[in-house]
């Protein structure tokens, strides 16, 4: 038999990190952007994820993007700072990497970053 699952890929800004004593949630978002009138990009929403591992060994100083793989396993619905609603996606971190351009040398960033694999925790114990 086939196991079912949502498995997804992200690469979004970093936002927030907190750790607690069975791992660590992280907020990332990812901008939704489209053409305007005029043909210029522009931003218009943001996707946000609620992501959680159980590795706290990685240190996020100085990090604004990351790679996130995982399984999706839910979705909250939040009030903005404008008061509207909104929504983020859970993702179960399996694996979780600093984004990297071009000019990094991206061997070296992932011998200090281990795939992360995740744990125990419970999608109840989310700060999010």
């Amino acid at each position: 038999m086939i196991k079912n699952e949502a498995v997804v890929k992200v690469t979004g800004w970093l936002n927030d990190v907190k750790d607690f004593d069975w791992g660590r949630a992280l907020k990332v978002s990812v901008d939704v952007r489209k053409k305007n009138h005029q043909g210029d990009w522009e931003t218009v929403d943001k996707t946000m994820y609620d992501v959680t591992t159980d590795d706290r060994s990685q240190n996020f100083e100085g990090v604004k993007q990351v790679i996130v793989e995982g399984r999706i396993s839910g979705t909250n619905v939040y009030d903005k700072r404008d008061g509207s609603r909104g929504f983020s996606i859970k993702v179960r971190g399996i694996s979780i990497t600093p984004a990297v351009d071009d000019k990094v040398n991206e061997a070296a960033v992932n011998s200090v970053w281990p795939t992360v694999t995740p744990g125990q925790a419970t999608t109840e114990q989310v700060p999010f």
